[in-house]
């Protein structure tokens, strides 16, 4: 197997990965007759303002997390097209920043696996093709490791999309206040370069500029997030987003849908790289 389209990929979904009326209520969701049927002691008169706060406040509490998602990129160039779909199930905890990842990913009728951890001890990611573990640079470990909450918390998602609150739509069932926004524009735009840039490592940032960004364009997204009534942690996260960027004169369009689910919050203790792991990986090569 080729494993260039494997590996440019990758970095392009790591990239993304990285990268929710304020006075009104959650309006019951269903038929009038689900709605009348809904638990009434279950039904929240918390404004779309409050909720933010809230979930704003759980966030700054949030330790560690789970999450299994699942990441389907359309990928066009012209008259070439190509479709990745990756499953992803990660650990994650904030003090210190650290997860462990496994994401089976699918290209052109073929798939590959990986494994890896991020931890204060570097980077390591498991290579099927030479069954051997392999640790990232220094350099690049101790640039990454100065990610922000925003690339860790799920809650940062959330609290970064409040400027939009008024394009929210905002209803609630028995579990979960769900918020929905269909954006597009350049105010989005604007938004979504700010956001790539404030979350870039210093180093990064500094090499990368502004005109990084330039040729990235949002056509639409579309994001479902539900929040759960009692904890204010998001428990689940839609997105579905259509962009164009522009690569060495080419225009790259990229539809990306994914699709997470977050669980066992604060419940992780830590992560830790085996010692094994330690002990076998080789130093990869840039």
């Amino acid at each position: 197997m080729n494993k260039k389209p494997f590996i440019l990929i990758s970095f392009i979904t790591a990239f993304m990965l990285f990268l929710a009326g304020c006075g009104q209520t959650a309006d019951p969701v269903g038929s009038e007759d689900q709605e009348q049927e809904q638990d009434q002691e279950k039904v929240s008169e918390l404004t779309l303002e409050e909720v933010f706060e809230k979930s704003a406040a759980a966030s700054e509490e949030l330790k560690s997390f789970s999450v299994d998602m699942n990441l389907v990129q359309d990928i066009s160039l012209g008259e070439e097209s190509m479709q990745t779909n990756s499953d992803i199930s990660m650990d994650v905890t904030a003090e210190p920043l650290a997860f462990y990842q496994n994401m089976t990913m699918s290209l052109a009728g073929e798939s590959m696996e990986t494994e890896s951890y991020f931890t204060e001890d570097g980077i390591f990611i498991y290579d099927t093709a030479s069954a051997q573990w392999m640790k990232f640079p220094q350099e690049m470990s101790d640039q990454l490791l100065q990610l922000s909450d925003q690339q860790t918390n799920p809650g940062a998602e959330l609290n970064n999309l409040q400027e939009f609150a008024d394009d929210f739509t905002f209803e609630q069932d028995d579990q979960n206040y769900i918020l929905k926004l269909d954006a597009s524009g350049d105010k989005f735009n604007e938004f979504i370069k700010e956001t790539a840039m404030e979350n870039l490592p210093p180093e990064l940032a500094a090499g990368a500029g502004e005109e990084a960004f330039e040729g990235l364009n949002i056509n639409s997204v579309q994001y479902e997030i539900l929040v759960d009534k009692e904890t204010f942690y998001p428990n689940v996260l839609n997105m579905t987003m259509d962009m164009e960027m522009g690569v060495e004169g080419d225009t790259v369009n990229v539809v990306q849908t994914v699709n997470g689910e977050y669980t066992d919050f604060n419940n992780i203790e830590s992560i830790t790289v085996p010692q094994e792991v330690l002990d076998s990986a080789v130093d990869m090569a840039l």
